[in-house]
């Protein structure tokens, strides 16, 4: 297994190092992709899929959709015209950037980890489970707790100033930690109406707000772990994982519709029947392939449009910053808010303004990490920035690995570490180090407080008793043996 994990290595350094002597763009990306996708399939069953499925993600809004911008929805295209939806600046100057620094990006985040002492497959992560499930038997009900306080908490940080509300949806992220508590207690009662329980509420909450990013990227996290030490052909994992690409373009291409009946047209009927209604006439449209139709879905993927707002902008009207506004994100994602009211916030607003030039209200989207990269430092740099990028998430992965010796239950905190990093590709740097930094210590926080809920006993204090002979002489006279007369 090794050996072929070693493979798909070489072939992203090969497709890295081809990207910067060649133009072979599309097909490059391509092979990218599909090099990614069988990765995957081959691990899954075998170690954690997550590295793989951020690459994978970034691959395809950064480099398959853009793809698809210059051969099918380009400037000839009606639709593209009509919304302005083309890339903003020719296929060598995107791909010149784009597929070397997304490919460096792979290249190094998905890199083995499997030094001897530490891996996320193998003979290793086989151990660190077992060792987790015979921590669980030691408390089987902090999973339930989990759940109950990820819920809770929930609604509490609805009714929160935006300063503290992500505080306490870490809180709420807990309780995926706690639902793989439950999934891997075997043994549990009432283990199928938990898991059952939670997994409809997330449900009901998307389709209640229109918010589908909790179901579609902290499902994507959670993937893996549904797969380990199951022995799955490769054709039914193939098949699911089609259906669920298949499911996320879906949701994407009808989200916009749902949206805009139950936030602005007051609609008072039964969300989830409507959200089913809406896929259900997707599916059944004879036109749901065309071209036209696709093009929606299009919009939604192709990050890349973003990034070439941001070539467009960058050098020709604006300076590259050297990182400046990188910096400062960096640094706002150390320091809390309540020493710092007015820092920088995750979100695409400021961003977009920024780095490519436009305001936008009533709706959200971001350049990127790959945006910011090359705003800051041109095109030699910002692939460098990805590569580094890249590196930091893997060191952090890795981390986690190398701490669950100690702290066995810590592997199942990986969703909650790395949710936001999932779909990073489509938000921001500042993002990233948001969840990395803040996870991280709110996990700390926890660990210290309760390290029972980490597979740790928390040591209590008692009488230490000590021989007779390390007690200190104090130069007194005093009888060692009492006996009464």
């Amino acid at each position: 297994m090794k050996a072929k994990f070693n493979i798909f290595s070489v072939v992203h350094l090969l497709i890295f190092m081809a990207s910067l002597v060649t133009n072979w763009y599309g097909p490059l990306s391509i092979i990218l992709l599909i090099s990614i996708i069988l990765l995957i399939l081959d691990k899954l069953g075998k170690g954690v899929v997550l590295r793989e499925i951020i690459a994978l993600h970034t691959t395809f809004v950064c480099l398959t959709a853009p793809v698809l911008g210059y051969t099918v929805f380009d400037r000839t295209n009606r639709m593209a015209r009509i919304f302005l939806k083309y890339m903003m600046v020719p296929e060598h100057v995107y791909f010149g950037f784009a597929l070397p620094a997304v490919a460096g990006f792979v290249l190094v985040l998905c890199w083995p980890i499997a030094n001897g002492k530490y891996s996320d497959t193998g003979p290793f992560l086989r151990e660190a489970v077992a060792r987790a499930k015979q921590a669980l038997q030691k408390r089987p009900t902090v999973g339930v707790y989990l759940l109950a306080i990820g819920t809770v908490m929930f609604w509490v940080s609805k009714v929160l100033p935006a300063a503290l509300q992500f505080a306490f949806l870490l809180f709420f992220f807990a309780g995926f930690a706690g639902f793989l508590y439950i999934y891997f207690l075997d043994n549990f009662r009432w283990r199928r109406v938990s898991l059952f329980v939670f997994g409809a509420f997330i449900i009901l909450t998307a389709l209640s707000s229109g918010m589908f990013t909790i179901v579609a990227y902290m499902s994507l996290t959670l993937f893996s772990f549904f797969f380990l030490g199951r022995k799955t052909s490769l054709f039914k994992k193939l098949v699911l994982f089609l259906l669920g690409v298949f499911i996320l373009l879906l949701i994407q291409s009808v989200k916009p519709t749902y949206r805009q009946l139950t936030w602005n047209d007051n609609f008072e009927g039964n969300k989830g029947v409507l959200f089913l209604n809406l896929m259900i006439d997707k599916i059944s449209d004879p036109k749901w392939e065309s071209a036209d139709a696709l093009f929606l879905v299009y919009v939604r993927v192709n990050q890349g449009f973003n990034v070439s707002l941001v070539m467009r902008r960058f050098p020709g009207k604006i300076p590259y910053d050297r990182g400046e506004n990188l910096f400062i994100s960096l640094v706002s994602s150390l320091v809390p808010r309540i020493f710092w009211p007015d820092k920088p916030e995750a979100g695409g607003k400021y961003n977009m303004q920024y780095y490519a030039g436009l305001n936008i209200t009533g709706w959200s989207t971001n350049v990127g990490p790959l945006g910011e990269a090359y705003g800051s430092f041109g095109p030699a740099g910002g692939i460098l920035f990805m590569i580094l990028l890249g590196g930091l998430i893997r060191w952090s992965y890795f981390q986690v690995f190398k701490k669950s010796v100690r702290r066995p239950l810590l592997i199942f905190w990986i969703p909650v570490l790395f949710y936001q990093v999932t779909y990073a590709a489509e938000t921001d740097s500042l993002q990233v180090f948001n969840s990395l930094t803040k996870s991280a210590f709110f996990i700390w926080l926890l660990y210290r407080q309760w390290p029972q809920w980490f597979g740790v006993e928390k040591k209590r204090p008692g009488l230490v008793i000590v021989p007779e002979r390390e007690l200190p002489d104090y130069g007194l006279d005093f009888p060692r043996n009492l006996h009464p007369e």
